[in-house]
């Protein structure tokens, strides 16, 4: 069972959101297929026997992550351009794949195994989590791409290119190098994946009257325009069951694996 909640008030401008799923059966794998995102997510996987921790980089199209059912995981997962500096390795470098961590905070991965795996209750888990990234600096460096990666997710993806690099004194080229180099996608593709995020929850809470409404809401052109969108990064029409969640995926997964149980 896969819990979803928000982060502590003072994180929220940080993390977008944290996830966990508990194991509790004998053996076995199973996977768990997550829509595309800009965000950077923290999985850390810990169990009696063993541990992992990687940094999920952003994701352009649709992937799976593989969940072993004796272990339980936690994920946090960061706004664009404000993941801590967890990992010596340039963000271009983990779009769409993974890096392994040794450690957060100070904190061994062992320590932090047998810390977390002590405590049940997924909320206790979160506020460990949050203390040990809490003050951590940011991995992007560059103030104009990490005020410019704020600018597009407060903006729901609905900000001009040409207009938000004239805004911070630069040439479009200029800013597609600059968030290549710190994020690892282009503004373009950003904006494009924060706008699929906010339909997906748009479609979630359901507070529209119409496909063709959302797609006003959300920035799309127009209604075809949002459901040719959505069907590229989904490979499923608006208003599927769970087509915009982390689902199970039954039998083997037909996207790519990004993270992948390891003892």
């Amino acid at each position: 069972m896969v819990v979803i909640g928000k982060p502590a008030q003072d994180l929220a401008g940080q993390v977008q959101q944290w996830w966990s799923a508990q194991g509790g059966t004998a053996g076995g794998r199973s996977f768990y297929e997550i829509p595309p995102d800009g965000n950077m997510n923290l999985i850390f996987r810990f169990s009696a026997s063993g541990w992992r921790m990687s940094l999920l980089g952003p994701r352009t199209e649709k992937a799976c992550v593989e969940i072993d059912e004796a272990s339980d995981y936690f994920c946090l997962s960061f706004n664009p351009g404000q993941t801590p500096r967890l990992a010596d390795v340039r963000p271009s470098e983990l779009v769409d794949t993974f890096a392994d961590l040794p450690g957060l905070g100070g904190m061994s991965s062992a320590s932090l195994a047998d810390r977390l795996y002590s405590l049940r209750d997924p909320l206790s888990r979160k506020l460990v989590m949050e203390e040990l990234v809490r003050g951590s600096l940011p991995l992007v460096r560059d103030e104009r791409c990490r005020h410019a990666a704020t600018l597009l997710k407060a903006h729901g993806g609905q900000l001009r290119i040409d207009e938000l690099a004239a805004g911070l004194g630069l040439h479009v080229r200029s800013l597609e190098r600059l968030f290549i180099d710190h994020l690892g996608v282009s503004p373009k593709q950003l904006a494009r994946l924060i706008r699929f995020n906010r339909l997906a929850c748009a479609l979630r809470a359901g507070n529209f009257a119409s496909l063709a409404d959302i797609a006003y809401a959300c920035g799309y052109a127009d209604q075809s325009h949002m459901i040719r969108e959505y069907k590229e990064f989904t490979g499923c029409v608006p208003g599927e069951i769970g087509s915009c969640d982390m689902r199970p995926v039954a039998g083997a997964p037909g996207t790519r694996i990004v993270h992948r149980f390891r003892s």
